[in-house]
């Protein structure tokens, strides 16, 4: 098992300890996989994607570069850069997560990269976040991350981890939105 996966696995079970989220792998091989969550706010589409833009109150610091998610920045515009950058050592740091593909206020946020370890890989993923107007202001916002190409080991052991931390990423947005808070109780 290479260094990421072991990294990456090891972080996922210790979110399991920590509370379960909601999780759907949708398709997966040994040359990708596509996972899917899907989540109702109390906000309508438009402060929905604001919220969504503003991903440094709600991401886990525990999956950044950094450990701190005051560190990232997300430019909602073709071509911004989802990044993080900090101070080490008297050096400053940068890391790009992904670059934005596609930004319809209200309706839709694309971006692709590899996330996390999988930024070390041969691969290719795209992320969407689309969001509908749903009952009484609310809104349904459904994410997608797809993810392609080839590892030594293939991407099928993959597919669970990612899905878990993003499912995690899904229902923080959510509780912050709903309850005032990411974090949960």
């Amino acid at each position: 098992m290479n260094r990421a996966l072991a990294r990456l696995l090891g972080n996922t079970l210790a979110l399991l300890v920590a509370g379960p989220a909601a999780a759907e792998v949708v398709a997966q091989s040994s040359s990708g996989f596509l996972v899917r969550h899907q989540v109702m706010v109390d906000l309508p589409p438009l402060q929905a994607y604001r919220t969504l833009t503003d991903l440094h109150r709600w991401w886990n610091p525990a999956h950044t570069w950094s450990g701190d998610a005051a560190h990232l920045r997300l430019e909602a515009r073709v071509g911004g850069c989802w990044c993080e950058r900090w101070i080490e050592n008297g050096q400053t740091v940068d890391i790009e997560h992904m670059r934005i593909r596609a930004a319809r206020p209200g309706a839709l946020l694309r971006a692709t990269g590899g996330l996390g370890p999988l930024q070390e890989l041969s691969v290719s993923g795209t992320l969407s976040w689309t969001l509908e107007a749903g009952d009484a202001g609310q809104s349904i916002v459904t994410m997608e991350y797809t993810v392609s190409g080839w590892t030594p080991d293939g991407l099928d052991a993959w597919a669970e981890p990612v899905d878990f931390v993003l499912g995690e990423q899904s229902q923080r947005y959510a509780r912050l939105i709903n309850t005032g808070h990411a974090d949960a109780p």
